[in-house]
């Protein structure tokens, strides 16, 4: 009996120190992604309340860092207008520069600020920068001849035709030409050029217009007035310039809206 006992006590002790030495392996420790830190840009154009050249607005920041390599920064710039509202939002954008996309109102302080952003984070928004746009272009003050005669007439021939009842100086005469050359167009798909900074640029009907230029609906180009603006020979003419994205294409419209 007592060797019996002796047998159970052995083999209850081997089955326990088994047990003990066949555990489950364990699992693969995981990886933690680090959630990044992304500094705050700084503005840097447009600044101090200053006045910029046009109705629409390149905003430039400085560059953001991440302490992860795998986030790259990208950008997104709010603008507000004076009563502090917002009117445009860049979405991301890659580099610490945007361009606004509509014409802002003449005259009148606008407020912007930027931030980081990576892969669903977000750094702090910067300080506020202001600036002021400008008065908005004069109306052209010259007379118009009968431009409708021309209709039938193609590229140069056209062109010239219709700036002989011009004779532009300045870009808002060049755009006369634009308005009315495309509108004599408007058949084949004619219209006008969305043109948001840079020289030679008119507002006019809610659009910040390319004066010299006129687009097709297929987003072809063609530059109509050479040497433009003022100070320039405003040439007649009718060369090839390419192609745009389709977003800068706007269709004809009646040269006699005001």
């Amino acid at each position: 009996m007592r060797v019996n006992a002796f047998v159970m006590l052995a083999a209850v002790a081997a089955s326990s120190y088994a047990c003990n030495n066949n555990s489950a392996p364990l699992a693969p420790a995981q990886t933690v992604s680090a959630s990044p830190t992304l500094s705050t840009p700084t503005p840097q154009s447009p600044v101090g309340g200053q006045t910029i050249a046009s109705l629409s607005a390149t905003l430039t920041a400085s560059a953001a860092t991440s302490d992860v390599a795998s986030y790259v920064p990208q950008y997104r710039f709010q603008l507000f207008n004076a009563a502090n509202a917002l009117v445009q939002d860049s979405g991301l954008v890659t580099a610490p520069s945007w361009t606004t996309t509509a014409t802002l109102t003449p005259n009148s302080q606008h407020t912007w600020k930027v931030r980081a952003e990576s892969q669903g984070f977000f750094g702090a928004w910067s300080g506020a920068a202001t600036f002021m746009t400008p008065d908005p272009p004069p109306a052209y003050r010259g007379t118009i001849g009968n431009w409708q005669a021309c209709a039938g007439r193609v590229a140069t021939d056209l062109v010239t035709c219709v700036w002989d009842t011009i004779h532009p100086a300045d870009s808002v005469g060049d755009l006369e030409v634009s308005k009315r050359v495309a509108w004599l167009l408007r058949g084949d798909g004619a219209g006008l050029l969305i043109k948001n900074s840079g020289d030679n640029v008119v507002i006019w009907q809610g659009y910040s217009f390319s004066a010299s230029r006129i687009c097709f609906a297929d987003g072809h180009i063609f530059k109509i007035i050479g040497d433009a603006g003022p100070g320039g020979a405003n040439t007649p003419g009718f060369s090839d310039n390419g192609f745009v994205d389709l977003s800068l294409y706007v269709p004809a419209i009646d040269p006699s809206k005001p």
